[in-house]
Parts: C-alpha cells; sequence; structure tokens
C-alpha cells in the first residue's frame, strides 16, 4: 500500500509541476519587467564567479525542460535563506536554449513564482557548446565552489542509478564550512 501510496504522490508531484509550466508557458509575457536572468557568455560566467568569492559557491545549474530542476528548487531557495549568514552564496545558472524566447519568459516567471531572493543567470551560448564549456552531460547538476573558487563538489544526474539529493548538496556544504 505505501508503494502505491508513493507512486500517486509522485504522479499527483509531476502533474503540478506540468500544470505550473504550462501555466507560465502560456499566460501572457511580461515584457514591461525586466529578465531576472542576467545572460552571461561562458567566458563571462568564469569571471562573474570569481567576484562571489572568499565564499562558498552553490551553483544550480537548471533548465524549463528539466522536471527535477524544477521539483528541486525550492529547497533551494530554502538552503539559500539557512546557510546566507554563513557566507554560503547560491546562484541559478538557466541552460535553456537562449534563442527560445518562450522558455527563457517562462523560465523568468518560474524565478519570480519561487521569490528566488539570488542572483540568477543565463548561459548566453549555444545550448550544445554551453553543455560541452560547462563539461556537463546533463541536468539537474549543482556545482558547489569553495572560498578560494575551486570547484570542489559535482552533483549531477548523470547515473540514472545514483542521483544526488538535497542530502547530498547539505553534505557538501557542510564539509565546506567545516574546513574553513
Amino acid at each position: 500500500m505505501d508503494a502505491l501510496s508513493n507512486m500517486y504522490n509522485k504522479l499527483v508531484q509531476l502533474i503540478a509541476i506540468a500544470l505550473l509550466s504550462f501555466t507560465l508557458y502560456s499566460s501572457n509575457t511580461v515584457a514591461d519587467e525586466a529578465s531576472l536572468m542576467e545572460p552571461l557568455t561562458y567566458q563571462q560566467w568564469l569571471n562573474k564567479l570569481q567576484t562571489k568569492q572568499p565564499n562558498i559557491v552553490v551553483v544550480d545549474m537548471w533548465a524549463m525542460w528539466c522536471v527535477s530542476c524544477l521539483e528541486r528548487f525550492p529547497e533551494m531557495v530554502e538552503m539559500h535563506k539557512r546557510y546566507k549568514s554563513d557566507d554560503v552564496v547560491f546562484v541559478s545558472m538557466n541552460l535553456d536554449d537562449r534563442d527560445d524566447k518562450e522558455s527563457i519568459e517562462a523560465a523568468d516567471k518560474f524565478l519570480r513564482s519561487m521569490n528566488a531572493e539570488f542572483d540568477h543567470y543565463r548561459m548566453d551560448e549555444n545550448l550544445m557548446l554551453a553543455f560541452e564549456k560547462t563539461n556537463l552531460m546533463s541536468i539537474p547538476a549543482v556545482l558547489i565552489y569553495d572560498r578560494e573558487g575551486s570547484e570542489r563538489f559535482r552533483l549531477t544526474g548523470d547515473n540514472p542509478n545514483r542521483q544526488f539529493s538535497k542530502y547530498d548538496i547539505e553534505q557538501a556544504i557542510q564539509s565546506l564550512l567545516h574546513n574553513q
């Protein structure tokens, strides 16, 4: 019975996310509002990342077409609130196709609906090149940098048999906080 209940709950979550995505895509655009996501080339992104030091930096790589990214995003917002007094900086990097205006607008609306009070960027590169330059095979992905700016953790969804969780992100942050 528990397995059936878990399947039902997961189905309800997926339907809710699908409805949210549909609503975001189909509603009127917010042309009057500035985008929450600053477009950056890969090199500009590397430069921007350096400006975040000497903090621990948690980078959430996501896109509107990634259901598990959207499901996890509220956890990232919650962790940001919890860790901001510990000099842990959260940022989001959107990997939607830069030429897909509807996806970019939907991503902006999604961020507004999440009340995510941290910096948001959008990779302003060809989508395939963006994945290649960031050395990602897939998303979701969370990259965590230490206070010196070195990438210390790369949590990805590459292995379908071992997906990362909020717990893995928390463990990585805690290990960097305790190694100050």
